[in-house]
């Protein structure tokens, strides 16, 4: 139990550390409390917010955008790189325009999706799988290429065919990468989302920040982030318990 304790502080005493930091910055006049109101003053809010049910509805509706376009990226990226790393023809044709294409801020096309999509979720959904789009591809293509081809001379060897290699061999020596491209689109699908939201919506985790930063009520705003928090960290704890359940052979770094 003390062990316990023990790993449970040194692995997130940085969340007490930044929270006493903030205390002392607002107690101390260095930042003014109107622009960050106290730790106090934001929990305060954000359970007010919660219980009346505002900040639940808008987690809501972004996460389920969040995670439609992220789930429509993985069902798309996820095979496009594999076709990637193992056909030289759609890797000829499609690599360039992905490493081309990745570092350009993708938030300026944000305008066409508008037009074709409207202002509501299809927008934002569409917009979503775009960005989640570009690292799980890369990420999955570079893995798919790392494996190593003995693997695959050996189930050759001893009469595989090629599903089974698919299956048996490609896949699950795929699979860490796989996973590394998914938990890095993961949280960028709720910071696009709430981007989009905060540019133009009535509803979701952006506009409720947007609407609030207007009246400049910042605890309301400070609440909004930390919810927007809560989201990213139990979404990544459930991909990260998905993935020790997947790739069970591999104990995860400590």
């Amino acid at each position: 139990m003390i062990v316990q304790a023990r790993d449970i502080l040194l692995r997130w005493y940085s969340i007490p550390f930044l929270l006493l930091t903030w205390q002392i910055a607002v107690g101390s006049g260095l930042v003014e409390s109107r622009l960050l109101p106290s730790p106090l003053r934001v929990w305060t809010v954000f359970i007010a917010e919660v219980a009346n049910g505002a900040l639940p509805y808008h987690a809501m509706v972004t996460v389920s955008r969040a995670l439609a376009g992220f789930a429509i990226a993985a069902v798309i990226g996820i095979p496009f790189a594999a076709l990637m790393a193992q056909w030289a023809l759609w890797r000829n044709l499609f690599e360039p325009i992905f490493f081309l294409g990745y570092p350009i801020p993708k938030i300026a096309l944000y305008p066409i999706f508008t037009y074709i999509f409207g202002i509501g979720a299809p927008s934002k959904i569409a917009f979503t799988f775009l960005e989640c789009l570009y690292p799980i591809v890369v990420t999955c293509y570079f893995g798919f290429r790392g494996i190593q081809t003995r693997l695959v001379w050996t189930a050759q060897n001893m009469g595989a065919g090629r599903a089974t290699i698919l299956r048996r061999v490609v896949l699950p020596a795929a699979l860490p990468s796989i996973f590394a491209g998914l938990r890095v689109a993961l949280p960028v699908s709720i910071i696009v989302v709430v981007i989009t939201e905060m540019i133009g919506d009535s509803i979701g985790l952006g506009f409720y920040i947007n609407i609030w930063s207007t009246r400049f009520t910042f605890a309301n705003v400070y609440a909004a982030i930390i919810m927007i928090g809560i989201c990213g960290l139990i979404l990544d704890q459930a991909m990260l318990f998905i993935r020790r359940r997947a790739i069970y052979w591999q104990k995860e770094a400590a």
